[in-house]
């Protein structure tokens, strides 16, 4: 399973059987193997509607409890475990290293997540994966920066 940098679970299919691919794929809409920051963004918008269930403009609490309970549990599970001191062997694998993606675009920290904040994370995000300033992320340096389960993510 992987994790999209906005937090939304691409899981093992037999149509796809490797999320990070199917993300990918997802995203880079031009088909040019990058992912520029405007793919990037649309990716997120995308999965900020998906989660704003009723259409306000803002992700709060609730939807962010149904993002925890009914879209990625298993980011709440593998969390759990890691608070408890142990390991979990089916950690999805993820681009950054963030435990709770969704929550972690809630920039004032009021449970709720407003859109201008989540683009302010989803540049944010962008950025960090951008180490070399390109203006866009290739597939090879993304697929070698994966997070393997029971590691972290390369920061």
């Amino acid at each position: 399973m992987f994790i999209s940098p906005s937090g939304e679970p691409f899981r093992p299919s037999a149509t796809s059987p490797n999320g990070f691919e199917a993300w990918f794929a997802k995203v880079d809409t031009n088909h040019d193997g990058k992912i520029d920051r405007a793919e990037f963004r649309d990716d997120a918008e995308a999965f900020f509607k998906r989660l704003d269930t009723n259409g306000d403009g803002v992700i709060d609490g609730f939807e962010i409890a149904a993002y925890e309970r009914a879209i990625a549990p298993e980011v709440t599970a593998q969390n759990e475990v890691a608070e408890a001191g142990g390991s979990w062997s089916l950690a999805p694998a993820t681009l950054l290293s963030e435990p709770e993606p969704v929550s972690g675009a809630d920039l004032e920290l009021n449970s709720k997540i407003t859109f201008a904040e989540w683009m302010v994370v989803t540049d944010h995000r962008f950025d960090l994966l951008d180490k070399k300033r390109l203006g866009f992320l290739d597939h090879e340096t993304l697929a070698a920066s994966l997070s393997k389960p029971g590691k972290k993510a390369k920061p």
